[in-house]
């Protein structure tokens, strides 16, 4: 198959070409005509001077006359009368000629008093053209060759050839520019097509210099490049976020099957000692009630904490903001972890502060930084508060550097070997709670030491303030 430069040029040339030759022969047969034409026009006044010497001068001084115009101009002159009989021939002796009367050049000027005809001369092998005029009981023919004619026409139509092949060589050499012109483009035109096909939109680039039908599709493929590149700036962008939520349900899935494994392992083996031995002691059918219960209520604060994170993450929780006194609340927390930890210390040290929040909220977030403090560490913990910042302190085994950007999120424990009843979102919901009161969650800690967290109370108390006013 044909390139599209091929086609184009060798249908160009062939058009040309057929062009060339139908406007060549017609032109010849016009020119031809024309000539035809013009030498008629001369015969004919040649045949009014001849007629005039014919009757002014004698016959010997006539023919002397017919046989210098036959060597000047080479016209051939036949005196004929009027029954067709040749009386006079200026290339030959007219003795035995045939009779001419029946000559359509003749027989026409017999009947119209002019006549013209183009024949084939056998004698000569030429064409001849015949202009004929009856003077009186004779008819004046004179005979001139076309030979000369078709010479000049061919020489004319030589020179034409030779000219229009001039310009067939500078279209052939404007072809083949235009050619090269074209290959390029379309080369830069397959190569944005692979850059496509790639998903390399970035190399996605064309210059077309050749012509606009080009330029356009090279406009085109740009629009497509940057659509498509756009689309999979979607599509990548859709497939992180659906990558992303496929983690965090298989991260939740996990916590809570890894979390919960303990607590139901507990309850069903006490549970399996009580039905497989109905006649045990009461004291020790207390004790494994009690223990089924505690992990029935472990159970169910996770679920809480669980739930409590997937709504705040929802973002369908929204604070209840009343004025209450800080330090209320943590003599409430020291209570609460009091009856749960009853051999843990537990100090608070507060500086009276009144603030504008959620205090259900508030309270939740210091009870889970407490009881966070609780668990990693033997010593006691202290709860304490000014009018600028709320701290909880220990003195536990503190958190290495590179942990302390992880243990906010969702799901993320220090010790992941051990089981302290936590599903790692405590701090995640401390840190959630705190961002709706426009704070955060500050963390020190040295490994070995103890941690301290806190948080600035400058927010709450502006609300409050700006409540006041």
């Amino acid at each position: 198959m044909l390139n599209l430069h091929q086609l184009f040029f060798r249908k160009t040339a062939l058009l040309f070409l057929l062009t060339f030759l139908l406007a060549a022969s017609v032109g010849y047969a016009l020119l031809r005509q024309m000539e035809i034409r013009t030498h008629e026009t001369m015969l004919r006044n040649t045949l009014l001077v001849l007629e005039k010497d014919l009757q002014s001068l004698p016959p010997k001084e006539f023919a002397r006359r017919i046989r210098q115009l036959r060597k000047e101009t080479g016209i051939r002159v036949t005196v004929i009368d009027r029954g067709g009989k040749v009386l006079f021939e200026s290339d030959r002796s007219p003795v035995g000629m045939e009779n001419h009367a029946s000559r359509p050049e003749v027989f026409q000027a017999s009947q119209e008093g002019w006549g013209s005809s183009v024949r084939h001369s056998h004698t000569l092998g030429v064409d001849l053209l015949y202009v004929a005029h009856r003077v009186g009981n004779r008819t004046l023919r004179l005979a001139y060759s076309l030979g000369a004619i078709h010479t000049r026409l061919w020489t004319l139509w030589l020179k034409v050839s030779l000219f229009i092949a001039g310009v067939i060589g500078v279209l052939y050499w404007l072809g083949l520019r235009f050619r090269r012109s074209i290959e390029s483009d379309l080369d830069g035109l397959r190569r944005a097509l692979n850059h496509l096909l790639e998903k390399d939109f970035e190399k996605v680039g064309v210059t077309v210099r050749c012509c606009r039908e080009l330029e356009e599709i090279a406009l085109l493929i740009q629009k497509v490049s940057k659509r498509l590149a756009k689309r999979e700036r979607q599509k990548a962008k859709y497939t992180r976020k659906l990558k992303n939520l496929t983690m965090r349900q298989s991260d939740i899935i996990s916590a809570i099957s890894h979390e919960f494994k303990n607590p139901v392992a507990a309850i069903m083996g006490y549970a399996q000692s009580l039905q497989e031995n109905e006649t045990i002691d009461p004291r020790l059918r207390r004790r494994f009630l009690d223990k089924i219960h505690a992990n029935a209520e472990k159970i169910s604060l996770m679920i809480d904490r669980l739930a409590l994170a997937i709504k705040l993450e929802n973002r369908s929780f929204t604070p209840k903001r009343s004025s209450f006194e800080l330090c209320s609340v943590l003599e409430n927390v020291k209570e609460t972890l009091s009856q749960k930890y009853r051999d843990r210390q537990i100090q608070v040290e507060c500086t009276p502060v009144t603030l504008e929040a959620d205090r259900d909220m508030i309270e939740h977030a210091v009870l889970n930084l407490a009881e966070n403090a609780l668990k990693y560490s033997e010593d006691e913990v202290l709860l304490r508060c000014d009018t600028e910042r709320m701290e909880v302190i220990d003195r536990g085994m503190g958190i290495e550097p590179s942990e302390l950007e992880k243990i906010t999120k969702k799901f993320y424990r220090v010790d992941r070997l051990s089981w302290n009843n936590s599903i790692g979102v405590g701090l995640y919901i401390v840190k959630y709670i705190l961002k709706l009161h426009d704070t955060e969650l500050e963390i020190e800690s040295e490994p070995g030491k103890g941690s301290r967290f806190g948080f600035s109370l400058e927010k709450l108390r502006d609300a409050k303030i700006a409540s006041s006013k």
